[in-house]
């Protein structure tokens, strides 16, 4: 079976009360039991981060769904390719609501101003919301 994976950034459509991520998270980790997808969902000023995993097929069906979500708005591919090996074998979907010390911490950046990638898209493979994302990936998966 080939495994691929994504990693994207989106936009809150509505802003979403801690409540209902909490019911999103239920219906998501249900769903990615069936599809066989594992991942990581990171809230960040406000801002979904989320990577996941699975088989080719079903990680292109899942993230087509999700680019026309209406949940999400300005949609941000951050990285994607083939693995060999899972990063979450046990996590459903993870989950992990991140303050700006901590982003500040991992990148070095004292104002990473996620707003600003909206209206100018950096298309570098390693930008530093992906090394927040990754720190997280690696600390959950060992």
């Amino acid at each position: 079976m080939n495994l691929k994976y994504v990693s994207y950034m989106s936009n809150q459509a509505q802003i979403l009360k801690e409540n209902d991520i909490e019911k999103l998270l239920f219906q998501i980790r249900e769903k990615n039991k069936r599809l066989a997808i594992t991942g990581l969902l990171l809230l960040i000023q406000g801002k979904f981060i989320q990577y996941i995993e699975g088989p080719e097929d079903e990680i292109e069906k899942v993230y087509n769904k999700i680019k026309s979500d209406p949940r999400h708005n300005q949609l941000i591919l951050l990285d994607s390719g083939d693995i060999d090996e899972r990063q979450f074998k046990d996590w459903s979907m993870a989950y992990k609501k991140i303050d700006d010390q901590t982003v500040e911490d991992i990148t070095g950046y004292k104002n990473l101003e996620l707003d600003d990638l909206f209206l100018k898209p950096n298309q570098e493979k390693k930008h530093p919301v992906l090394k927040v994302l990754y720190n997280f990936t690696k600390a959950l998966a060992s």
